[in-house]
């Protein structure tokens, strides 16, 4: 799983990714929640009030494409921390082999 550190300033998870099967983020953080919205290419409005899920610390999504649908998952994904600067983990699986 790749990893990386989160901000209180919105920022992009997963782009958009028409081959995308899977995904799954999770919270490595203790204290500190992090909120994930689905937006199109143009759009950074993911806030602590705005926002499709909150990942409180210490939790995972994930999100498949036979539960929860082909555009959900090939969309595009932000994030925004509550507080501080988290760490995340994520992955993300194909359709195709690269």
């Amino acid at each position: 799983m790749a990893s990386k550190t989160i901000s209180t300033t919105a920022s992009e998870l997963i782009p958009r990714n028409r081959h995308r099967k899977s995904f799954v983020v999770q919270n490595e953080d203790t204290t500190i929640d992090c909120f994930i919205k689905r937006e199109t290419p143009d759009n950074l409005t993911v806030s602590t009030t705005d926002h499709d899920h909150r990942l409180a610390r210490e939790t995972s999504l994930s999100i498949n494409s036979e539960t929860d649908g082909k555009e959900a998952i090939q969309d595009r994904w932000t994030i925004i921390a509550a507080s501080g600067a988290p760490r995340i983990s994520y992955f993300e699986t194909e359709d195709i082999v690269r």
